[in-house]
């Protein structure tokens, strides 16, 4: 659905993207992360057409982009991350408006509208900024689009929306939708991603599979008290905090807790690294807790 090879763009002397090759699968939900000022954004702009390239190739739907391309742009639901309509009209009418462009299901247009609780007699210019992202929500996908592109779509949605908004993903995955998610929440990566790309300094650090994550990053291990001592493979020493000793484990967790088990703590804790923990490493180059 997408295809990049080698992309570059500067903005005169300032980086906006220096080296970004990737692939997204028909059917996924593709991770898009990285830092502020990492080169998000300008790649997005690239694959709508809205900003020619200094170098290398990009591709949706087999088709090499361009600006203003329709023949692409007309399969794409986009979301920018700050939604902007006619401040004085309602939202019914703004709606109205795009609908009148597209092939739109009015039963799946009312689900998402219900679903997303939006209030269709308000003037857009008097919603808040998390109403307004809901709007801009409804908006990229109501034409069921082959491609959803979606940069930072849950920012100032309450915690229950959010919750709505991924179970719509979902659904427009099993619908046959192709969805690009670019989201500073990566516990949203973590529920819904198939595949995760990491970009900083404009370039694309790796792409992993979600469950590739899963299998092969370390665990964390914490013991109370204070114990440096502890020896085994794939068990590895970082520091004290307080009354306490943290280590990274790779390998079987049963072996683990086989040679935990005949030593005396007054506390164990065994956990899972999210991918914050996992991506801080290559944002900061240093480990975190």
């Amino acid at each position: 659905m997408i295809k990049t090879k080698h992309l570059k763009k500067y903005y005169g002397s300032s980086r906006g993207i220096e080296d970004v090759t990737l692939s997204v699968k028909q059917g996924e939900i593709f991770g898009f992360v990285g830092p502020n000022g990492s080169g998000k954004t300008t790649l997005i702009r690239i694959l709508l057409g809205l900003l020619s390239t200094d170098s290398g190739q990009a591709e949706i739907l087999n088709q090499e982009v361009s600006i203003g391309n329709h023949l692409i742009n007309e399969h794409i639901g986009y979301m920018p991350s700050e939604s902007h309509f006619f401040n004085e009209l309602k939202v019914k009418v703004i709606m109205d408006f795009f609908r009148s462009m597209r092939n739109v299901d009015e039963n799946y247009l009312n689900h998402l509208i219900s679903t997303l609780d939006v209030d269709l007699e308000k003037k857009f210019g008097s919603l808040s900024f998390g109403n307004k992202k809901k709007v801009g929500i409804v908006i990229a996908l109501m034409h069921q689009a082959k491609l959803l592109i979606l940069d930072e779509p849950t920012s100032g949605l309450d915690p229950l929306i959010q919750s709505r908004f991924l179970e719509l993903l979902h659904q427009a995955k099993k619908n046959g939708s192709t969805i690009f998610l670019s989201s500073h929440v990566l516990s949203e990566i973590e529920k819904v991603c198939d595949r995760v790309a990491l970009i900083k300094d404009g370039t694309i650090l790796f792409t992993k599979s979600m469950d590739d994550i899963r299998k092969n990053e370390h665990k964390r291990l914490q013991v109370t008290p204070n114990q440096d001592h502890l020896k085994l493979k794939g068990l590895e020493y970082i520091k004290d905090v307080n009354s306490s000793s943290h280590y990274t484990y790779q390998g079987d967790v049963n072996l683990l807790i086989d040679y935990l088990s005949d030593k005396t703590f007054d506390d164990i804790i065994l956990r899972d690294v999210g991918l914050e923990e996992i991506f801080s490493v290559y944002y900061e180059k240093e480990e975190i807790l």
